[in-house]
């Protein structure tokens, strides 16, 4: 009797592996074709790879080509929840970090996430504006649940930092510059949005950032950071007041 208790406990943990193996060696591609996800942010190149050790390749105007690598977890194929080690390259953003995704909650999550995101990405962003920096910038540490479903996020955390430089900016009908000391933006979630509050080392609030719900991100700039370029404001207000507003399109959603 025990000896047939023991074979049943055997064939179980060779089915559970048999499943395991199964699921995580499934070609990419033909789980993409079955999902047929639609209304992405981003636009599908290629899939190649498996479950377990995939590659996807992304297009998105702001961005371009984006090649994410991951290895999953094997266990975690058989929750629901992907979870495992993630990769992400491109000619303007390269990150590091730690992934899940629920597939039934259209929930992602990062953590531990760092990289980088060059000048030319937040050029671009910020175009409107006619204002451009100079110099890299730094993600540490940063960790993130976002819902791909709602643009809801439910926490966030960690910080992007930019280690100061030249700044050109429009001033009047003519371009100014200015050099700027190193600049923290501490990444939060407010109201289920994505936040980024930005300071001097010293601890000077001179811009706050934002990702709406509907995909629309917003840069908010303070007096102070008119002072910090040593320009002059016409009307006296205080140094935490907000002059001028960015809006820029980044994803669109139905």
């Amino acid at each position: 009797m025990a000896k047939a208790k023991g074979n049943g406990k055997l064939i179980t943990v060779c089915v559970i592996v048999y499943l395991i193996c199964l699921i995580a060696l499934t070609p990419l591609n033909v789980v993409y074709k079955a999902i047929a996800p639609n209304q992405l942010p981003v636009d599908i190149v290629a899939v190649t790879g498996t479950l377990w050790n995939g590659n996807v390749v992304l297009k998105h105007p702001l961005t371009g080509q984006v090649d994410a690598k991951w290895q999953l977890e094997p266990l975690s194929l058989l929750t629901g929840s992907l979870k495992g080690d993630l990769n992400v390259e491109a000619n303007q953003v390269e990150l590091k970090g730690k992934a899940t995704f629920n597939s039934l909650s259209k929930e992602v999550g990062l953590s531990n996430v760092n990289g980088f995101i060059s000048a030319s990405l937040i050029n671009q962003i910020i175009e409107q504006s006619k204002t451009q920096i100079n110099g890299d910038l730094e993600l540490n540490r940063t960790n993130l649940q976002y819902n791909l479903a709602t643009g809801e996020s439910s926490s966030a955390s960690g910080q992007l930092v930019w280690q100061g430089g030249q700044v050109n900016y429009p001033k009047g009908r003519n371009m100014a510059s200015a050099n700027l000391p190193m600049l923290v933006a501490k990444i939060s979630s407010e109201n289920s949005e994505l936040t980024a509050a930005v300071s001097t080392a010293e601890g000077i609030q001179v811009a706050n950032a934002s990702l709406k719900k509907d995909g629309w991100a917003n840069v908010a700039v303070r007096k102070a950071m008119v002072d910090l370029v040593g320009e002059k404001w016409p009307n006296k207000v205080s140094a935490d007041a907000v002059v001028f507003e960015i809006s820029e399109r980044v994803f669109a959603r139905e």
